[in-house]
């Protein structure tokens, strides 16, 4: 991903302090500390959890975008006071810091506001008094996480189509656990993430398991490996192609398949989170085995279709074993 910053700004979300602290001078984006605490920011809000959606012309937040490219400070507090006047109405939404970045990406110009919350670490402090010199050790309480840890909320959105990609969490508002960030600030309703389509695509597959008396686990591997593929080929989730080559030849199978997982709420996307065939890659060219004797397998995809590397075979009593064959050396990973 090559993102080009041009300006960003931080505000201070302190809610025993009341309203928002915010900055009036832009982040110095020389400092290349900076740069790629932010750029690393960006790239985590491109996930398996990632919601996608447009927003609607009218909404609040439409109307302001104008500004970010001419009036950028202003128009940041403005983005981070309306979604302030939700967050602070929530019971247990923490502390944290805001960033707002207007960058650009594939020669498209974007808008970033990425949420960190804090959290407590130990450090040291120096102090010259009376005895001397004393190195203590304190407590702080507004630590942000690493540039590799994913913002605990945020939002891309392109000015050009206002298309977005959204993290949102629940926080509690009245006693109501609930997605304040797309209901409430962006006015919005987001397609599934990747995790949440994956979600109805495996429970249906282990519907369908026992209704046509297949093992589980062979179900779950062709889906899990149709998925990838149909991934790698496409871009995107076709539910018609999975069934294709999860179930074969067996046309009850896929039809009901097809039909159970819309009803179940898989909403398919021919347009998902810019990085789907990298986090496919990481969460699905592998399958994950977990036997009844305790023993765990992690099987490439390539390997766990050939036979000449590994074989699952019904034994007469009922019980399953798994060849593993042609092993040339075998490493202990402690």
């Amino acid at each position: 991903m090559d993102v080009y910053l041009k300006k960003a700004v931080l505000h201070l979300i302190d809610r025993e302090a009341g309203d928002p602290v915010f900055s009036q001078v832009e982040l110095d984006l020389t400092a290349e500390f900076i740069r790629e605490y932010l750029t690393k920011k960006i790239s985590k809000l491109s996930s398996a959890q990632t919601k996608t959606g447009t927003l609607v012309e009218d909404s609040e937040i439409s109307r302001m975008l104008p500004m970010a490219q001419e009036q950028f400070v202003a128009f940041s507090e403005q983005f981070v006071n309306h979604w302030y006047q939700f967050y602070k109405n929530s019971e247990d939404a923490p502390n944290s810091d805001v960033f707002v970045i207007l960058y650009e990406e594939e020669a498209e110009t974007q808008v970033a506001f990425i949420k960190v919350n804090y959290k407590e670490a130990y450090t040291h402090f120096t102090e010259l008094d009376d005895q001397g010199l004393e190195n203590k050790l304190i407590l702080n309480r507004a630590i942000l996480a690493g540039k590799t840890q994913k913002p605990d909320e945020g939002i891309t959105i392109k000015l050009s189509d206002l298309s977005y990609e959204l993290i949102e969490k629940k926080y509690t508002f009245s006693g109501d656990k609930r997605l304040y960030f797309s209901q409430e600030v962006i006015e919005s309703v987001p397609l599934p993430s990747l995790d949440e389509n994956m979600n109805v695509i495996k429970k249906v597959a282990k519907k369908l398991s026992d209704k046509f008396e297949t093992p589980t686990y062979d179900v779950l591997a062709n889906v899990q490996e149709a998925v990838f593929e149909t991934i790698e080929e496409s871009g995107y989730i076709d539910t018609e192609e999975i069934a294709e080559k999860a179930f074969k030849d067996n046309v009850s199978a896929k039809l009901a398949f097809q039909a159970e997982v819309v009803e179940k709420g898989f909403v398919e996307q021919k347009q998902m989170v810019k990085e789907v065939k990298e986090i496919s890659e990481k969460k699905f060219s592998k399958q994950k085995l977990k036997l009844s004797n305790g023993i765990e397998l992690i099987v490439p995809v390539e390997v766990y279709r050939n036979p000449d590397l590994i074989e699952f075979v019904n034994n007469p009593d009922g019980t399953l074993s798994v060849m593993i064959k042609n092993i040339e050396a075998i490493q202990n990973k402690l």
